[in-house]
């Protein structure tokens, strides 16, 4: 019995002289941090357990070490003066922490580094910190119409770029477009199409072919797109968008000499100028020029004119006098006017002046056949008038 007591006495007073000998040994460990996973672009708390299976610990400290793709955010402290831990004794720090947006979602390490006075020099220690985006995000990057003005009547291929901008994969993707207005019908297709997935940070693209009817009225449209789609955790999402087409038409404006009034080819005349709007498309602010040359001189008051709005299907006249300077002159009339959208056009056209006088439609000289017709009712009267009174 007492061979065993002094064993036991032995064994113990080897334990305290180790213990005496190693002095104080800090060991460091995360003990938690939130939110679990973290979140790009959020911040995330981190406590870090300091623990002493020595002896006394003095002037014990921690400091974190920025590296990608943690930081610290702005106010925060980077090194913590812990002070003293006693024998056996555990203290915790805690450390606010900010994750970079851009970090793909894994395991990532924090790296934190920490000292106490036995052991003068800093000993690193990293904290594996999950990040994981908590949901998901669809957006609609960009999207293409080709032709870029959509003509009534005429189709239209509409393309849309789906970029997953969120840390996650989606799934199941239906996007849909509503067309209820009935401006627009789809073409070979229906109004929805299926993606099966798309990973994170990836695109794909989904293109609709639509038609105008003839009828549709040139302006802006807002078609509303629905997406509907499912995380890798199978997390139910919807969510709408909408892209715009632009409804359009060349302006098809023409001009015809409607008529024209002279007596003589050398002397001035009435040019009357007929403009037709021919295209699908109102136009606003119609001004007409007509240009002089050397083949005519134009002797009205301005040699311009303010026609204003001009509808599709629609002609207004204007009229011009000018002194023909040839033969066979030829107009140079000039157009500005706005489309639909306040976008600005010049047109010039060229037309020959094709001079009309009453004598070549027969109608000048002395009139003969006129007199000599008079002259015989007249006679004719005086006749039966005068063999009246005679037998009276």
């Amino acid at each position: 019995m007492k061979k065993l007591l002094l064993v036991v006495l032995a064994l113990a007073l080897g334990a305290l002289n180790v213990s005496a000998i190693g002095g104080a040994s800090v060991t460091a460990s995360v003990l938690r941090y939130e939110p679990t996973p973290a979140e790009q672009g959020n911040t995330v708390d981190v406590w870090i357990q300091l623990s002493n299976i020595g002896t006394q610990a003095d002037r014990v400290a921690i400091k974190f070490m920025p590296d990608y793709p943690f930081s610290l955010p702005q106010g925060q402290v980077e090194e913590v003066d812990v002070g003293t831990i006693p024998a056996t004794e555990d203290k915790v720090v805690k450390f606010t922490l900010f994750v970079d947006p851009n970090a793909p979602n894994g395991e990532r390490n924090a790296t934190f580094l920490y000292k106490f006075a036995t052991k003068n020099e800093w000993t690193k220690f990293e904290a594996s910190l999950t990040l994981q985006t908590q949901n998901a995000v669809l957006v609609i990057d960009e999207y293409q119409v080709t032709p870029s003005q959509v003509v009534p009547g005429q189709p239209v291929d509409v393309t849309l770029k789906l970029r997953n901008a969120g840390r996650i994969a989606v799934k199941n993707l239906d996007v849909g477009i509503d067309l209820v207005d009935g401006a627009f019908s789809t073409i070979g297709s229906g109004a929805k199409k299926r993606v099966d997935r798309i990973d994170a940070g990836e695109t794909e693209t989904v293109t609709f072919r639509l038609a105008s009817d003839t009828t549709t009225a040139v302006k802006v449209y807002g078609i509303p797109v629905s997406l509907s789609y499912q995380d890798e955790r199978n997390k139910q999402y919807n969510d709408t968008a909408k892209f715009s087409l632009l409804v359009n038409a060349q302006p098809e404006l023409s001009v015809v000499v409607d008529a024209t009034t002279f007596k003589k080819k050398t002397k001035p005349g009435t040019v009357s100028l007929k403009i037709v709007n021919k295209g699908i498309v109102d136009l606003k602010y119609v001004t007409v020029r007509l240009i002089q040359t050397p083949d005519y001189e134009v002797l009205s008051t301005s040699n311009e004119q303010y026609v204003g709005n001009l509808d599709s299907d629609d002609f207004e006249s204007v009229d011009f006098t000018v002194k023909p300077n040839a033969e066979s002159p030829r107009l140079k009339v000039q157009f500005d006017f706005k489309d639909p959208y306040n976008l600005d056009f010049h047109q010039e056209h060229d037309l020959p002046l094709r001079i009309i006088t009453d004598k070549d439609l027969g109608k000048d000289g002395f009139p003969i056949g006129t007199v000599i017709i008079a002259l015989l009712v007249i006679g004719g009267i005086a006749y039966w008038y005068f063999r009246r009174r005679k037998k009276r």
